[in-house]
């Protein structure tokens, strides 16, 4: 038997809309603190270094609790470490506005993602993906995880807005800032707390193949380990590319080099996000008819010359409208990636090959930035993305090189039978 042979049993379309529920609310509460985070503790009293160093930590906890989830997660079942880390990050949000100490701040950050850096790393991240994989058919495996990346997308919108409410109490009801950011940053565990209540209601069909509790998994020898570690290393190649070129520099070349105001770039980052949306939720259309691996390549290809194309912009027109261009591509290998690279190991292993790419992401990323303020340490120029849009295309054409014969289960033409219903 295959694994196109096998449907999800018990309540697919549930469990995916719990887990999709789950990355919403927590990606809502990453939306209020992005906008609040370093504000708040200027608020109370910590220098820039400290702020610096207390967000770091941050992704040194993302990197730690996932490699512990890799480790130890046949230990427990998946619905107990969604629940029970969410729980955590919940708690960590509450010392966050309960304490102003450094070093209690620390270990908040620590369990807590203070550092608000995406949705892409960290353990619930990996779990999540492992999951979907088990209540998706292989045919509608792509559309679930565009289905999630979208949900993520409008939580951190939703909660950009919500950080509004500290302006409001600020205004209207004439608090002190620190009150009405405590206040405003507590919905951060709030929304925690309401993603593990989603997660507790998950049924055992999001289980991952794991033999049961008490057992714990050895990344170097799974079966799988050569293409785990293979793709993960490439994976980590593109997110250092990425960092360096990440929305913050964009907004700042748009500024220094083309003079373009902060209203506008506002504007600009604004319908990006949109056209995000667009690359997001068109990405299991194009897979469907060129496959995953090729749309994960291809449409980066596009939209790395784009980048460059963007860089050597003749003027902030031509930039601007090469950079919306570039949007509509590049998502779109999101959804894509997640789904093939569940794809094309055995379930028992899915949490692990999440897990690796995940580490593989964030650790290659933290450097990222750092290298961008040493090439603009002497002039802004176009360096950070011509380099940047130089290992991308080395990634693309480094993963198409080594995986074009590795085929999804759905893509093998032995699975001809048609579809089934799967969660949408």
């Amino acid at each position: 038997m295959t694994e196109a042979d096998i449907r999800p049993t018990g309540r697919p379309r549930l469990d995916a809309f719990l887990v999709y529920g789950g990355r919403g609310a927590r990606a809502t509460g990453m939306g209020i603190l992005a906008v609040l985070i370093a504000i708040y503790l200027d608020a109370v009293g910590l220098s820039a270094p400290r702020i610096g160093f207390l967000l770091g930590v941050s992704l040194v906890g993302g990197v730690v609790l996932s490699s512990i989830v890799v480790v130890a997660g046949p230990a427990a079942s998946s619905r107990n470490w969604f629940a029970s880390l969410t729980i955590i990050t919940g708690l960590s949000g509450l010392l966050l506005v309960a304490t102003d100490n450094f070093w209690l701040l620390t270990a908040g950050s620590f369990f807590g993602a203070y550092a608000a850096s995406g949705m892409h790393a960290g353990p619930v991240v990996q779990l999540e993906q492992a999951g979907l994989a088990e209540v998706s058919t292989p045919e509608r495996r792509t559309r679930s995880f565009a289905n999630l990346s979208v949900f993520s997308s409008g939580g951190r919108a939703l909660g950009a807005l919500i950080a509004g409410l500290s302006t409001l109490l600020i205004k209207v009801f004439d608090l002190e800032p620190v009150d009405a950011y405590r206040i405003t940053i507590s919905l951060y565990a709030v929304f925690n707390f309401v993603a593990a209540a989603m997660y507790l209601g998950l049924s055992p069909a999001v289980e991952t193949g794991t033999i049961g509790p008490g057992r714990f998994t050895n990344p170097l020898r799974t079966r799988s380990r050569g293409r785990i570690l293979g793709i993960s290393g490439l994976f980590g190649v593109d997110s250092m590319a990425g960092g360096m070129v990440s929305d913050a520099f964009v907004s700042f070349w748009l500024f220094t080099h083309y003079g373009v105001n902060e209203g506008t770039i506002g504007a600009v980052l604004v319908v990006a996000q949109l056209g995000n949306l667009v690359s997001i939720w068109a990405a299991p259309y194009v897979a469907r008819r060129v496959g995953l691996l090729n749309t994960m390549v291809w449409t980066q290809v596009a939209g790395n010359l784009l980048l460059i194309a963007f860089a050597l912009a003749p003027n902030a027109a031509f930039a601007i409208v090469v950079f919306f261009v570039r949007d509509i591509f590049n998502e779109m290998d999101v959804p894509t990636r997640q789904s093939y690279v569940m794809a094309i190991v055995p379930p028992d292993e899915r949490v692990v090959m999440a897990g690796a790419n995940n580490l593989g992401r964030t650790i290659f990323r933290m450097p990222s930035t750092t290298f961008t303020g040493l090439l603009w340490s002497n002039g802004v120029t176009a360096a950070p993305f011509l380099i940047a849009a130089t290992m991308k295309l080395v990634y693309d054409f480094g993963v198409y090189a080594a995986f074009r014969g590795v085929k999804p289960p759905e893509e093998d033409l032995r699975f001809t039978e048609p579809a089934s219903e799967a969660p949408d």
